[in-house]
């Protein structure tokens, strides 16, 4: 979790660069893009920045709350566990990029998941969307494994070099551990599959919730190493919802997956600007949030872009 100070902070940077606009305005805009054209720029450019490095595939998804936008495509009904409730939202499968190299975090694809209600003969699972993001993936970078939560850990989506949680309808057994007793019955949990894997089992404080992490290739640290890679997601998704990723009111579902998109180019622009912080606005930065206010006063309100830029 973000701190709740540097969260604050990061919300009131952020949308200090973000004007006033006519929301109408925005809508138009929206029906100008063709989203898969988008998507084939934004993976050119990210081609092009991540070369041949190692990439660790990142997958997980989020939920974009509309309430009262029943007049939306594909909204529905999701359970939020933040809230301990159902919100009405869209709910996108998400992706990120770990450049292993250079220690370097994208955000991905983006695809909207529909309950079966709503996509008819269309319905696809959130795994099999996953499949179909990861594919892309594989197919323009240099894929050295996939990190995802427990509920993409089936082995339909995992295949080789994956890092996962454990659910907890799975079963584990353990060489040399001996039979199941009452002392150690909380070990082991019901599996639908046989993987080999690596089994870490995390347990901080008996007061909160064991967890299992697995690995077909990795053990030890390298494995925990890998796992934290992963709430590099958590981070864009809060970072990108301040960037205004929900605030769409387009009625077709292409909506969200246009904005989506748009935020993922900004995001990505906003943290190379940031790693090149010192050249462009005198002063390392550590947040997006940071950035976006740097930005607006330095490059915008001062009008110094030209120098800060092109210097040299």
């Amino acid at each position: 979790m973000i701190p709740p100070e540097i969260r604050r902070k990061s919300i009131s940077n952020i949308s200090s660069l973000v004007s006033e606009y006519d929301q109408s305005t925005i809508n138009r805009a929206f029906h100008g893009v063709d989203p898969q054209t988008l998507d084939r720029n934004y993976i050119a450019f990210l081609k092009s920045v991540i070369g041949k490095h190692r990439v660790q595939f990142i997958g997980d998804d989020t939920l974009l709350e509309h309430p009262g936008s029943k007049v939306m495509e594909s909204v529905g009904w999701f359970y939020d566990r933040k809230k301990g409730s159902s919100v009405l939202a869209h709910q996108p499968v998400t992706s990120c990029l770990y450049d292993m190299d250079a220690h370097e975090f994208y955000p991905f694809l983006f695809r909207l998941y529909r309950k079966r209600d709503d996509s008819g003969d269309e319905f696809r699972t959130k795994i099999e969307i996953m499949g179909e993001i990861f594919k892309i993936a594989q197919d323009n970078f240099n894929i050295a494994g996939k990190v995802v939560d427990s509920w993409y850990s089936s082995f339909k989506f995992l295949g080789n070099n994956f890092v996962t949680e454990m659910k907890s309808n799975r079963k584990a057994s353990f060489e040399n551990l001996g039979k199941m007793t009452k002392k150690n019955s909380d070990l082991f949990l019901t599996m639908d599959e046989i993987l080999e894997s690596t089994f870490l089992f995390l347990d901080r404080d008996s007061e909160i919730l064991k967890k299992f992490l697995v690995s077909d290739y990795l053990d030890g640290d390298q494995l925990i190493n890998v796992w934290n890679i992963r709430w590099s997601i958590e981070t864009f998704h809060n970072d990108a919802k301040d960037l205004g990723l929900v605030e769409y009111q387009v009625r077709d579902s292409e909506g969200p997956l246009i904005q989506a998109g748009i935020t993922s180019v900004a995001y990505a622009l906003l943290s190379m600007m940031m790693r090149a912080s010192k050249r462009l606005f005198g002063k390392a930065l550590k947040t997006i949030g940071e950035c976006s206010r740097a930005i607006k006063e330095t490059l915008i309100l001062k009008r110094d872009y030209k120098s800060r830029l092109f210097s040299g």
